[in-house]
């Protein structure tokens, strides 16, 4: 049987849901992580950034929009134990731009 593993990044809080701003408990792509993993079985782990980004959904975007415009790779907290242990890996994240 294949072995598989979902990581995703996702935001809670303050976010762009459906044309306005709202305040979610649960982040859309953590969301969509989670059916996956239901769909398909498998390992879920969700990614985290050393850097901790600001609750207002707007200035998040502004310090997304400058990592974006520098090309910086934020340093993760941790790593799955060994990518090599899976067969197939789905990767969900916010897409700004």
């Amino acid at each position: 049987m294949a072995k598989i593993l979902t990581v995703y990044y996702s935001r809670k809080g303050e976010n762009y849901w459906n044309g306005s701003i709202k305040n979610i408990s649960k982040g859309n792509t953590e969301r969509v992580a989670e059916f996956i993993q239901k769909a398909v079985g498998g390992d879920l782990f969700e990614i985290e950034t050393v850097r901790t980004y600001s609750p207002d959904y707007m200035t998040c975007f502004e310090e997304a929009k400058q990592e974006h415009h520098e090309r910086a790779r934020p340093e993760l907290k941790n790593y799955p134990d060994n990518l090599d242990d899976y067969d197939t890996i789905f990767v969900g994240y916010p897409n700004w731009w």
